[in-house]
């Protein structure tokens, strides 16, 4: 009988020491498939795992909200552009005094001939066209047509879009080309001192015109950052509306 009694005491001793390990490998198993010393617990390793997952989670998250940012700036800003539009601005500006210097001087300054016929009117209608759509946005709240270049809506919601916090700027330039074409329709039907007034009262509306566009391009610019193309399209129409009133205003002003 002591063969059985040993045979029993050795089975005992081999569950004691089985069974612990056999735990141990079923919780590794459940826990994430790594097995876990006798002695030792799991909660570490799943602690870790749990961060390591975390961080390749923001990590991926970051990339997303990168790209969505980059997609959803312009692919041109349009500042470029809106340098050669001030480059214009200037020599318009420069070739008008100094026409109206020489003219004062005495001598022949070179002049655009016949363009207060057809092209005076015809860039006042565009101009006007232009500025009653941006009166539209600015009163209306809605989102402009910008097109692929610029982004005109950041500066049509800036506070630079209206003077003294309650007048548009593109109200303001809608009744300076009615202006321009009122000027124009009375010089051509108009004889005498009314006719080359209004020549004159277009050349100094056009030559306003230019100083506001060109300080309206420099806050572009420098200040609010964005460029606005419905804006630059105006500045460009005004500055050869001030090229080709140089040559009525002065023969207007020879006259007298």
């Amino acid at each position: 009988m002591w063969y059985r009694a040993s045979i029993l005491a050795l089975l005992t001793v081999a569950l004691v020491l089985i069974a612990p390990a056999a735990r141990a490998q079923t919780a590794g198993s459940l826990g994430g498939g790594e097995i876990c010393s006798p002695s030792g617990s799991c909660t570490d390793t799943l602690a870790m795992v749990a961060g390591l997952r975390h961080s390749s989670l923001s990590v991926h998250i970051s990339e997303l909200e990168g790209d969505a940012h980059a997609a959803q700036e312009p692919v041109n800003s349009g500042f470029g552009l809106a340098w050669a539009v001030m480059g214009l601005l200037v020599v318009s500006l420069f070739y008008a005094l100094v026409a109206a210097v020489l003219a004062a001087l005495g001598r022949q300054a070179p002049v655009f001939k016949g363009g207060s016929g057809i092209l005076i009117p015809i860039l006042s209608i565009l101009g006007l066209g232009v500025a009653l759509y941006l009166t539209y946005v600015e009163t209306q709240n809605v989102a402009a047509i910008c097109g692929p270049v610029g982004d005109c809506n950041a500066v049509q919601t800036s506070p630079f879009a209206k003077l003294f916090g309650f007048l548009p700027v593109g109200l303001l330039g809608a009744l300076g080309y009615v202006a321009v074409l009122v000027a124009w329709a009375l010089a051509r039907r108009s004889e005498g001192t009314p006719g080359l007034l209004a020549a004159v009262v277009i050349f100094g509306m056009a030559l306003f015109g230019v100083f506001f566009s060109i300080y309206l391009t420099y806050l572009e610019i420098y200040i609010i950052k964005a460029v606005c193309m419905w804006c630059l399209a105006s500045a460009v129409i005004m500055s050869l509306v001030l090229a080709l009133s140089v040559g009525p205003a002065l023969e207007a002003l020879q006259s007298e």
